[in-house]
């Protein structure tokens, strides 16, 4: 691997990683993949269970910068709780695990997560789709619905 001034003639790279539109195919004429958007996803709990304490974790990404923050939210993004980093710091293009301990009555529970970086950039509700899927990062898509009784 090398750091170059021009970007790579490669055929992965010259027919790949493109911002292109559904449908179309990826060319060189299309912008390039450079940098990676902050995200986050929840992780657990997956599956219907009884209603109570349960504890939500996930991961988060804060892409080009450090994530700085993560909001959860139990009722798919009406109201969110500040969830707390657990694990060790291992640097700004790190991952990080959060949990959050949540009181989940009976009924149907919405899980999502959204993350923010030390910029200040915050997750998006949605992200425009594109061929590749690149960079997709909205917090709605990646929802869990579950179930307690």
């Amino acid at each position: 691997m090398a750091l170059t001034a021009v970007e790579t003639d490669a055929k992965i790279q010259a027919a790949s990683y493109r911002m292109h539109g559904v449908g179309e195919k990826a060319g060189p004429a299309q912008p390039s993949v450079w940098e990676q958007p902050v995200r986050s996803w929840i992780t657990a709990p997956l599956e219907d269970g009884a209603a109570g304490r349960a504890i939500v974790t996930g991961v988060a990404f804060g892409g080009m910068n450090a994530v700085s923050r993560v909001e959860v939210s139990i009722d798919g993004g009406r109201t969110w709780s500040d969830a707390p980093f657990i694990g060790p710091d291992l640097g700004r293009y790190a991952w990080r695990q959060f949990a959050l301990p949540v009181d989940l009555p009976a009924g149907t529970h919405v899980l999502v997560s959204r993350a923010t970086d030390a910029a200040g950039n915050v997750q998006p509700e949605e992200t425009p789709p594109n061929g590749g899927g690149y960079s997709y990062n909205g917090w709605r898509g990646p929802a869990l619905t579950l179930r307690t009784a």
